[in-house]
């Protein structure tokens, strides 16, 4: 067992005394656990060079007070004690900033020791649908070379080419490799952003209800986030302010409504962008996963203006695990954005990207988009029927027609609380959320129902249970 000690500077008698103090104090704060075998006297008075016969006492005394069990022939072990926690130290004064005590969302709660029944919380894909092989083919790939050492911040040449080719060919985006800069999943593209462009109280207007992460990044950049009404149509273009200075959507599939952005507010939002002189940031959300209608233009392929960023992740199609994502911009800008991101962690890791980068380029992006597809919509389309039903029944008083993406919300009874419901449901062994967190106004949250994470099986099993408890409720 090997421990550090710190003896250097001590007088000689009192070598004895702060030795056992060192000792005590990593065994109360479990740093040894029980039965870990202690040095033996000899190699520890070599390491610290004093003698064997002031570690003996020391441990002597611990064996004596029972933190310590002596084995003759053996050695010396940690006894049976029970750690103790530290206390925590009050927070310096320039620290102060930076702690916040926040509630813990329901997001981020942590699994039941036997797991969930059912984990439902939005925008988390199936690792069960990860494509193992073709990824493990992918890595192997790129493994005839060592790492090439320190590289462009924006990314590896090859996997902005990669990107740059796959959305416009998929989404219409003309980008080339110049436009493109790899980032760590989508929420380092807002990050990045809120760095780079936004100013101090600068107005950062956010759909409401929105991406709370998004939200969070600017707001920490200390903008002044101001709300703008989310409707069928999405964001309600009129709402945004005049002195909004960047404005953040999901027209893709509104995070967490589900609304499509019609076409006519597309173009509504451009020009009000346009007239305000502001930089729209298109966090071009689920737009993988449809499962009715074509996927409309996206504004970055709209806007004639150069104002928007367009901003996309594999974070839902592969793995969140990869933590990749990226944004396409004038290179102008992206040289910026690289620049701050060069002072952050200098670049994207170079395995991930290499590998993604051969992933997208063999194909092997594209057939794994096709199967997942299949898998979520058959999971959709179960969901949704089942949600058809307890609307009918009125259990629930309407949902989001999930048109894309691995999430609907459902709006409940007037005499229902979305977020009691959610608390009875964690305790069934249901993982899932409701709207509270998105939502910047005082206003009834709805329940948000995500089935990446729930095949068909558990679906059903945590319906059945939503369904029973609302009857309770009601």
């Amino acid at each position: 067992m090997t421990v550090d000690l710190f003896l250097d500077g001590v007088p000689a008698r009192q070598r004895s005394a702060a030795l056992y103090e060192q000792l005590h104090t990593a065994i109360a704060h479990g740093r040894f656990a029980a039965g870990d075998r202690l040095p033996t006297t000899r190699s520890l008075a070599d390491e610290l060079g004093i003698a064997r016969s002031t570690i003996a006492t020391v441990y002597a005394r611990l064996v004596a007070e029972g933190h310590a069990l002596g084995r003759v022939g053996d050695g010396t072990f940690v006894g049976p004690t029970t750690a103790t926690v530290r206390a925590a130290s009050p927070v310096p004064a320039p620290f102060a900033r930076a702690v916040r005590q926040t509630g813990r969302s329901v997001a981020d709660l942590e699994s039941p020791p036997r797991g969930w029944l059912a984990d439902l919380r939005s925008g988390r894909p199936d690792p069960a649908l990860f494509p193992l092989t073709d990824w493990r083919q992918s890595v192997t790939s790129t493994l005839h070379l060592p790492p090439p050492g320190y590289d462009h911040p924006a990314g590896l040449p090859e996997l902005r080419r990669a990107i740059a080719a796959w959305i416009k060919r998929s989404r219409g985006v003309d980008a080339t490799a110049d436009h493109v800069l790899v980032t760590a999943g989508a929420q380092g593209a807002f990050d990045l952003c809120a760095h780079t462009i936004v100013g101090p109280d600068d107005a950062v207007a956010v759909e409401d209800p929105g991406y709370r992460l998004a939200r969070a990044s600017f707001a920490a950049r200390g903008a002044r986030i101001v709300a703008v009404p989310v409707d069928r149509d999405g964001i309600v273009v009129d709402h945004i302010p005049a002195h909004a200075r960047v404005i953040v959507v999901t027209p893709s599939h509104q995070a967490p409504t589900g609304a499509l952005l019609s076409p006519d507010r597309r173009r509504q939002l451009l020009q009000r962008a346009g007239e305000l002189d502001a930089i729209v940031i298109e966090d071009d959300y689920d737009t993988e996963y449809r499962y009715v209608d074509r996927p409309l233009e996206p504004l970055h392929r709209l806007d004639t203006s150069g104002r928007t960023v367009y901003v996309g992740s594999f974070s839902k199609t592969i793995s969140p695990s990869l933590r990749l994502g990226f944004l396409v911009a004038p290179p102008r800008v992206v040289d910026a954005l690289a620049d701050a991101r060069r002072v952050v962690d200098a670049q994207p890791p170079h395995l991930t990207q290499a590998a993604l980068a051969a992933f997208i380029t063999n194909g092997a992006f594209e057939r794994h988009l096709r199967r997942t597809r299949r898998a979520y919509r058959e999971r959709r389309d179960l969901l949704v029927a089942r949600l058809a039903g307890m609307a009918d029944d009125g259990s629930i008083s309407a949902f989001a027609p999930c048109q894309a993406g691995l999430h609907t919300t459902v709006s409940l009874p007037d005499d229902i609380d979305a977020e009691d419901l959610a608390r009875r449901l964690h305790v069934a062994g249901v993982a899932i959320a409701t709207t509270a967190d998105d939502q910047l106004d005082n206003r009834p949250s709805d329940l948000v129902i995500g089935f990446g994470l729930a095949d068909g099986n558990r679906l059903t099993v945590a319906l059945d249970l939503i369904s029973a408890t609302l009857s309770t409720l009601r």
